[in-house]
């Protein structure tokens, strides 16, 4: 029997299987976001099966993964860790492990280094449902520094005032501000009550990719050859109670996606009568409704749908 784990040697990548390959549909490679791992998709903080796990039940074969640096990922110091080292990662698991094309899940910070992946490898990308993914850092806002004694930076920002504190010399835990005000926010379906069991399963985030997400440090990825977005299909599915991806900067990125030729639609979901979502909706309270609207996006994209 062979292992259902491993982990990609040159960049540590940690990766998990579930369900078995289906003829003729593509695997789903999920990517985390921000303070998560691979098991964000695995439960909810109530205990019910995650998405990847449902997705598996309906035939849907899973690539599940921690970034380089961060989680299961071994051999490598998270302090160094850039967005560069997990675009990296991921590139050389589709080019090397996997070696056939995916449909990628991703979520949060997952979604700028799901399109540098479009950009480089696409021919390993079938196609991309993004969950409240990262914007290329081609819109990437200027966050404003308040606070900076070289070891700890304090920065409000820019996509919705929040004030995040970032340690250069650990690897960062959420804080309040962020839980409370930009993940949770004014959600009416996260089980409050279970917040710490949320929190629970949150790892600390490599200082210095933080920072290039908030915009302190270069380094978010940027799209400077779009030629691999030509014909590309892109679902991006969005809560209408999640700060950091208000319906206009989800189509602001749906506009740019679309000026380099991917075939990009937004799936808001007060628009489909589902009110109340988050930025962490996979582990809301409809969460299991919402895995039917994440399936038909990948019958979609990944070529079974229209």
């Amino acid at each position: 029997m062979r292992a259902r784990v491993g982990h990609e040697p040159k960049t540590g990548l940690y990766y998990e299987l579930i369900g078995e390959r289906a003829e003729g549909r593509p695997p789903l490679l999920f990517i985390h976001g921000g303070g998560a791992t691979g098991a964000c998709w695995r439960a909810t903080p109530d205990g019910r099966a995650g998405w990847a796990d449902l997705l598996a039940d309906r035939g849907e074969w899973c690539w599940i993964t921690d970034w380089p640096g961060t989680g299961r990922s071994g051999n490598r110091n998270g302090l160094e860790i850039e967005y560069d080292d997990v675009v990296t990662g991921y590139r050389t698991l589709l080019r090397e492990v996997i070696a056939e094309p995916v449909v990628v899940i991703c979520h949060s910070m997952g979604g700028a280094v799901t399109w540098k992946l479009v950009e480089q490898e696409s021919d390993l990308v079938a196609g991309v449902v993004s969950i409240a993914g990262a914007y290329p850092g081609n819109l990437a806002p200027k966050s404003e520094v308040v606070a900076d004694d070289g070891n700890v930076v304090e920065v409000v920002f820019g996509d919705t005032g929040v004030r995040n504190r970032v340690d250069r010399r650990v690897m960062n835990l959420y804080e309040d501000d962020y839980i409370y005000k930009q993940g949770i926010a004014t959600s009416t379906r996260f089980p409050m009550d279970l917040v710490d069991k949320m929190r629970a399963g949150l790892v600390g985030l490599p200082p210095r990719m933080l920072l290039q997400r908030l915009g302190v440090l270069e380094g978010m990825p940027v799209i400077t050859e779009p030629a691999g977005f030509e014909g590309k299909k892109v679902r991006i599915v969005t809560g209408g109670e999640d700060p950091a991806h208000t319906r206009e900067i989800e189509e602001r990125t749906i506009e740019l996606l679309r000026s380099w030729g991917a075939q990009a639609e937004l799936v808001w979901l007060p628009d489909l009568g589902i009110e109340g979502n988050g930025h962490f909706f996979f582990f809301e309270d409809n969460s299991d409704e919402l895995v039917d609207i994440v399936a038909e996006q990948i019958d979609v994209v990944g070529g079974a749908g229209a």
